[in-house]
């Protein structure tokens, strides 16, 4: 985004320090309202979806957003073509766009496509207009702290992280207009030595990765490994526990800004500091909390997020279950705010090669699994040198298999992981644990 749009997008947040908590229910309840009535006369799939739930056009008015049914990451991709509102937009292009195209920076047909496997196990794609990805630039640039601006320079932006490929946080930092910004990716977390090495070269004023990885330079700081100087520090899509805090606070001067950021919807809110509350924008979205029986809990009482994103109309998700647990409460905040989290758990794996030595392979390298027409994937490591995928396909899709079977093998050449034996098998489906009745992306090997 170039600064000039930017500015223009800045503009509708300049009223921001006048917002009430009942300033922002109405907005958010009038937003709501607004994306209904024009997304049931322009979805073919939620009119059908909530035509079999007896709800009619004329009902639209006087509905309220407990009585619409709710939708997931499954159902969204099962109907994709009949529920984005723009025809010419197909499941079959944009999946032959993102396993062609693997430049965050580029468009198709001029939309911002986020491809996510999450630890759900099921693939999601999801496509911003050029107007909706500049909105939630605004959105960040208007409600994230900055550091102060540096006479006659760019801050330099480090980015850590999937870089290749059309995933949220690349796309997002990739779009950091440079008029401002001196932004370098780096791709291999995992390489501790290196991304030391590399930092110490870069010298970044700021840091948006990995909360694990962030923790990791923290303590390579305070070791005296790494010898950097930055401004800020952002961290989003894992968990940021108090030790991790404490750790980049003792080694940097800085306390960690906490992003709750996903791919359905880029920024749903921020926590500033360890003293600030955690801060769901709620102008901008409707949220909500749901029991097992789909039913809305008050405050504090913890149970599955909905959402629905009220500035997303191409492909709008109204009343959509996330996999987080949280709670919420009102403050004298003018948003509200998460009272209790609790965010996705998923284990690494560790590979043996000949000599005995250990290879980890992260979790998040596996968000570069896809291939047209998967549903749903599971991985397992089968032995010491062996891993499984399990997945389910569309109809429709013939050759899905082997594009895994490919994919796979490109991740494990790329982490240097040739020794390891692998292999997809397409099954009809894939279960929960019928122990804990959850669902696990990652086995672990048990002997």
């Amino acid at each position: 985004m170039n600064i000039i749009t930017l500015m223009a997008q800045l503009r509708k947040f300049k009223n921001d320090s006048e917002l009430t908590s009942q300033r922002v229910q109405e907005l958010s309840r009038q937003r709501f309202s607004i994306l209904l009535e024009k997304t049931y006369h322009s979805s073919e799939f939620y009119r059908d979806f909530y035509s079999a739930h007896g709800i009619k056009p004329k009902d639209l008015p006087d509905v309220a957003p407990a009585d619409l049914p709710i939708l997931d990451k499954a159902l969204v991709m099962e109907n994709f073509d009949s529920l984005i509102t723009d025809k010419s937009i197909t499941r079959r292009a944009v999946e032959d766009f993102i396993t062609q195209d693997f430049n965050p920076k580029n468009r198709f047909q001029g939309n911002a496509i986020i491809h996510t496997s999450g630890s759900t196990g099921v693939p999601g794609i999801f496509v911003y207009s050029k107007d909706e990805w500049n909105f939630i630039v605004a959105l960040l640039t208007a409600r994230i702290k900055h550091p102060m601006p540096k006479a006659f320079c760019r801050f330099k932006l480090a980015f850590i992280g999937a870089t290749i490929g059309h995933f949220a946080g690349a796309t997002l930092t990739a779009d950091a207009p440079r008029l401002i910004y001196n932004m370098k990716q780096f791709s291999k977390p995992e390489d501790t030595e290196g991304l030391i090495r590399d930092m110490n070269e870069f010298q970044p004023d700021i840091i948006s990765g990995y909360a694990g990885v962030i923790h990791q330079l923290a303590l390579a700081q305070l070791d005296g490994r790494l010898k950097i100087k930055p401004k800020r520090i952002q961290s989003s899509g894992e968990a940021l526990s108090d030790q991790m805090r404490e750790a980049v606070d003792k080694a940097f001067n800085l306390d960690v800004v906490n992003l709750y950021a996903c791919s359905e919807s880029i920024l749903l809110g921020i926590q500033k500091s360890s003293q600030d509350p955690f801060l769901l924008f709620n102008d901008w979205h409707h949220i909500e909390v749901v029991n097992e029986d789909n039913e809305v809990l008050p405050e504090g009482t913890p149970g599955s997020l909905l959402i629905t994103p009220l500035y997303r109309s191409l492909q709008p998700l109204i009343r959509y279950r996330m996999s987080d647990t949280v709670a919420l409460k009102t403050t004298d905040q003018p948003f509200i705010t998460l009272d209790t989290f609790a965010g996705r758990e998923t284990d690494a794996l560790t590979f043996v090669d000949d000599e005995g030595k250990g290879h980890p392979l992260h979790p998040f390298k596996l968000v570069d699994f896809f291939a047209p027409g998967l549903n749903k994937f599971q991985f397992e490591q089968t032995a010491p040198n062996a891993l499984l995928a399990r997945i389910t396909v569309a109809d429709g899709y013939s050759d899905t298999k082997q594009l895994a079977e490919e994919q796979l093998l490109d991740i494990l050449r790329k982490e240097q992981l040739e020794f390891v034996s692998s292999s997809v098998e397409v099954v009809d489906s894939i279960g929960l644990n019928p122990k804990t009745g959850k669902f696990k992306l990652i086995l672990p090997f048990s002997e």
